[in-house]
Formats: structure tokens, C-alpha cells, sequence
């Protein structure tokens, strides 16, 4: 099927590229991010490496995990960088990547989050995950060098300016001579070998089991959730920053020819997507940590990032302690420096996997389930764009094919929750292309060429009310499964919502009659399976209260076209 364009706002048939810039291209480029003369400024401070004695400090407190110390100072040069009014103010120290890396361990790692057993650990997660927060809002990651500092590998080597990681990638401000071909390295295993960034081997394979675990262990996934998020929003930011820069290249150069993708092309998101030493890596893989969660086909392939995540605070001793005695004068504090002092009632240990799956299984779709949609539906959209602008048109035709495909299969109330998540985050162009690709997958082969009815429409991939009418809202589904015709009737409720939104729908006698057509259609059909003494099973029903609502809204929806017109 012809597409239109996808989510980047300035998409035009010549946006799909099939090569890259020369090298020269990256190398020929200041390392400072200078605001356009013509087009969109830059919303972020330039950035320059620590003092080399607060660098130390920081370092020190880091390996001696004193990470609360440290978190506190970083956020002090952070605050005392920004505290002029001007934006063209001095550059805003920042720490070098093998800090970065660090602290976004910290604020995933079980041993700072579901597994803290001291008070003065409580907040360590959440003060490394709001410093790095603070510095992509304020200098933004080209600037703090996210892009060096996220990177998944066996074997961490620190370096701002390592190999392969030159020209366009290079664009902090660095003021201190000594960085300048220098490792920042930090001794310490969570820092090297045991960090996210070498236990996770590869993003998907990282993303894969996050979403994993918000069904399979709902006291992990409240962290992994807030790091996905903040990583998600890196990559947006990455992307719109760099898109920005290609945009300001082509004005400085009189927008003569196609817009070019050089910085787009060392995008962090390109990065992940071109990894090919990780155990998921291709477009495969990406899929299958896109819909991975607990009771998938390919769930068994997500292994745990860290070891044994499941497991909460050690237990306390019950040994019957010896009295405390109080005696200021004899250096006796009683048990005032009692590290063995319960931390609080609600520090225990979470219910285990199985006990958390059965619970799941009794009470359908839990809430992870439900917060992990939106995340889904926006890494999907970063790909959209990445694959729209940089490769060819058949690698982008084939992403929406393969997501739409993986939609398909998944349980009824997923495919209910990513059809119907309202407001959706992906663009409208987007939401029609895979409406269009999962009605291809549930019709019957006999339905309606689009082609035949709208051309026009159907030749920029457009969704049109005559394509609805008579090519896609009156037929059941392609199998007499009760499940599959739930689906296809939440996709018909869902695409008239959408055509509505875009105001491109309008009540007629003929779109009411064959869309009770269709209901009627689907409910015959998916009875056909229930004949004889067989009896229904409780998915079957649950499928079919599924139908009959959603027959009932769009019934509603007509009702209410009707009375507008």
C-alpha cells in the first residue's frame, strides 16, 4: 500500500536517503552549537568539563559510593552554572561521560531501588535520575555527551573524544586541557562490568526487559518505567537537536539541494538501531522488544538485566539484641549508631514473580501494562522518523507492516489499549498508515480494493469515508474467531474516532447502514464457532462483551454524527 509521509513535520517525498554525507562533512564543523541565522535558535547552554578539582571530588565520592555527596555537588555546579540571566552566559560545567553512565545505573540498579536496606539510600535513584534530567534540560545532550555516555558495551572505555566519536559528536565546550584525549575512568563494579550500560548488552535487549517486567514484577518496573522515560526523552531531544542542526546547514547553504541528515545520521537513536553485537539487534529484534511483556511468545528471550531483580531487602535478624546502654560520658551512645535499626514497616520484600503472575492472570491487564502503551507507541515513532528520514522507502513500508503484524497477534485487551490509547502520541499520518495495515490483516481477502473505490485517496496512503464505507466497516473478520472479530470491531470504532478527530467524516444513510452491516456480519460469523454442546470458554466470552461494547459505542458515535449534521 502507497504511504504518506510520516512524523517528521518537514517529510517530503525526498526525505528518504539511501546514503551519507562524506566524512569530510562531520570533521568540518565547529564543536560549539551556534545558533542559525535563520530558522529555529538553540534551546540549550553550551557545556565545558568540570575543574579538574571538582572533578576529583566528584570521582572520589562516586567510588566511594557516596553518591548522595555526590549527587548534592554535581547539582551545586549544575545550579551555580545557570544562575545568570543571559542564555549566551558562561558554558555549564558538567561531568564527563563515565559519571553520566554511572548515574543512570544508579537510578535503575536493584541495589539503590528495590533492594536499599539503609535510610540514607532511600533517594539515591531519585536524585541521580533528576540531575540527569536537569542537565538534558539545560544543556542538552549534544552538549553533556549522552550520546558517548549511553552507550552499551562489553567493556566500558571512557573517552569524550574516544575513536569513532569525532566531528558532530564532539560538540561540548570543553574548557580543561587535561580531557583532551584523557580516560574518565571510575574504579568500581557497578561503574564498569556490572553497570546498565555493560549488563544490558544492547538498548532493545535493555527495553525488552523492562517492559518485561511490567507484568512480571510490577516493584521493578516502577523504576525501569522512569528510566525508559527519561531515556525516551533523550532520544526526542537528540533527534529534534540534530534535525535542527541539518535544518541550519541547509539555510546557511541557501537551501540549495535535499536537506541533509549528517546529524541526524549519528543520532543516539541510529546508534541503537545499527548495533549488531547485541542479542537483539535488526528489525526483529526491535519488534520484539517493542511488544515484549510477560506471557509473550518471545518473552523467554529477555533475560534479566541484573542479577536476581526479583529479590527485595534482605531480611532482619530476629536475634534478640543486647540492651543498649546510654553513657556520654564513657563514649556509650546507646543505639543511636545502630545500623541494624528497621528502616520502616513499608521496606519489605515484594511478592515474587509467580505469586505476581497469578495475580496478574486473575485481574487481566494490569496498570504496568497499561503506563508501558505510551512508551511503546513513542519509541515506535522515533523509529518512524529515523527510518523515514535516513533509509529507503521499502525498510519504512516494512517497519509499519511488521508493527501492525506484531499488533495483531497479541492479546485482546493489549491490542484493545495501543488501538484505542487516546490521546495517541503518534501522528495522525501514522495512526492512518497502521489502521490501513490492520484491516489489510483482519479483512477477509474478498474485501474491496481501496484502490477501486478512492483512488485518488489511496494513492497518497490516505484514509477517506468512501474507503470506509465500502471497503472496510462492512465485513466480519477473516476467521470465525470470536477474539479476531472483537478486534477488527475495535479497529472500525477506532478509525471512524480517527477520521472524526481529522474532520474528514460526516453522517450519511448508506455509512450507518454498512456499518450495522459489518456488526451484524461479526457477530454471525464468530457464533458459528459456538454451535453444537461445545461451550464457550471464558476468553470466548470475554471477547464477546469486548464486541458487543464496542458495537454499542459505535453505534453511539453514529448517533452523534447524526445529531451534528
Amino acid at each position: 500500500m502507497a504511504r504518506r509521509s510520516q512524523p517528521s513535520t518537514d517529510s517530503s517525498p525526498t526525505s528518504f536517503y539511501t546514503g551519507k554525507e562524506e566524512d569530510s562533512e562531520l570533521t568540518s564543523k565547529s564543536t560549539t552549537a551556534s545558533t542559525p541565522t535563520t530558522g529555529s535558535p538553540c534551546l540549550y547552554r553550551t557545556a565545558r568539563e568540570l575543574p579538574h578539582e571538582l572533578k576529583e571530588h566528584c570521582q572520589i565520592f562516586l567510588e566511594e559510593q557516596l553518591y548522595t555527596c555526590a549527587i548534592n555537588l554535581l547539582i551545586s555546579i549544575l545550579g551555580s552554572g545557570i544562575s545568570r540571566s543571559s542564555p549566551s552566559g558562561k558554558p555549564v560545567p558538567v561531568p564527563p561521560p563515565s559519571h553520566l553512565a554511572l548515574l543512570s545505573t544508579i537510578a535503575v540498579h536493584p541495589l539503590h531501588t528495590t533492594r536499599v536496606d539503609k535510610p540514607e539510600h532511600l533517594d539515591v535513584s531519585s536524585l541521580a535520575l533528576g540531575y540527569l534530567r536537569n542537565v538534558l534540560k539545560v544543556v542538552g545532550p549534544l552538549h553533556a555527551d549522552f550520546r558517548t555516555a549511553f552507550q552499551f558495551r562489553a567493556v566500558p572505555r571512557w573517552n569524550r573524544r574516544a575513536a569513532g566519536h569525532t566531528g558532530h559528536d564532539s560538540d561540548s565546550e570543553m574548557s580543561d586541557g587535561d580531557s583532551e584525549g584523557g580516560l574518565d575512568v571510575l574504579r568500581g563494579r557497578i561503574a564498569n562490568e556490572g553497570g546498565v550500560w555493560a549488563k544490558g548488552q544492547d538498548f532493545w535487549s535493555t527495553v525488552g526487559w523492562a517492559f518485561h517486567c511490567c507484568t512480571l514484577m510490577p516493584h521493578r518496573w516502577r523504576y525501569w518505567k522512569a528510566w525508559l522515560e527519561f531515556m525516551l526523552d533523550v532520544l526526542d531531544a537528540d533527534w529534534e537537536e540534530r534535525r535542527r542542526r541539518d535544518l541550519e546547514d541547509y539555510e546557511i547553504r541557501g537551501r540549495l539541494g535535499d536537506v541533509p541528515t549528517t546529524w541526524r545520521s549519528e543520532s543516539m537513536l541510529v546508534m541503537y538501531m545499527d548495533q549488531k553485537d547485541g542479542r537483539h539487534s535488526g528489525p526483529k529484534g526491535i519488534m520484539k522488544a517493542l511488544f515484549a511483556y510477560n506471557g509473550s511468545i518471545s518473552s523467554s528471550s529477555f533475560q534479566e538485566v541484573f542479577d536476581k531483580e526479583h529479590k527485595g531487602p534482605r531480611p532482619r535478624g530476629k536475634k534478640r539484641k543486647r540492651e543498649a546502654v546510654l553513657d556520654l560520658a564513657n563514649d556509650k551512645f546507646g543505639d543511636y549508631f545502630d545500623e541494624d535499626e528497621s528502616i520502616s514497616s513499608g521496606v519489605s520484600e515484594p511478592p515474587t514473580p509467580h505469586k505476581q503472575r497469578a495475580k496478574s492472570e486473575a485481574s487481566g491487564v494490569g496498570a504496568g501494562m497499561v503506563e508501558s502503551i505510551q512508551l511503546r507507541l513513542r519509541l515506535f515513532k522515533l523509529l518512524s522518523a529515523a527510518t523515514h528520514d535516513l533509509r529507503k522507502r521499502q525498510e519504512l513500508d516494512r517497519l509499519y507492516e511488521d508493527f501492525a503484524a506484531g499488533m495483531k497477534v497479541l492479546p485482546l485487551d493489549i491490542f484493545a489499549l495501543l488501538v484505542s490509547h487516546r490521546p495517541s502520541v503518534l501522528l495522525p499520518e501514522s495512526q492512518i498508515t497502521l489502521t490501513r495495515e490492520l484491516f489489510h490483516l483482519l479483512l477477509p481477502s474478498s474485501y474491496k480494493d481501496p484502490r477501486k473505490v478512492d483512488p485518488e485517496g489511496d494513492s497518497v496512503g490516505s484514509l477517506t469515508m468512501p474507503m470506509l464505507e465500502h471497503c472496510y466497516v462492512c465485513y466480519p473478520a477473516n476467521t470465525i474467531g470470536l477474539e479476531d472479530n472483537a478486534k477488527l470491531s475495535l479497529l472500525v470504532e477506532s478509525a471512524i474516532q480517527l477520521l472524526w478527530f481529522c474532520d474528514m467524516i460526516e453522517y450519511t444513510d448508506s455509512f450507518a447502514d454498512a456499518v450495522d452491516k459489518g456488526i451484524e456480519a461479526r457477530v454471525k460469523k464468530a457464533q458459528r464457532k459456538r454451535t453444537g454442546r461445545t461451550k464457550a470458554d471464558a476468553s470466548d466470552s470475554h471477547a464477546f462483551t469486548v464486541m458487543e461494547a464496542s458495537a454499542d459505542r459505535i453505534r453511539i458515535l453514529l448517533d452523534v454524527l447524526s445529531a451534528s449534521t
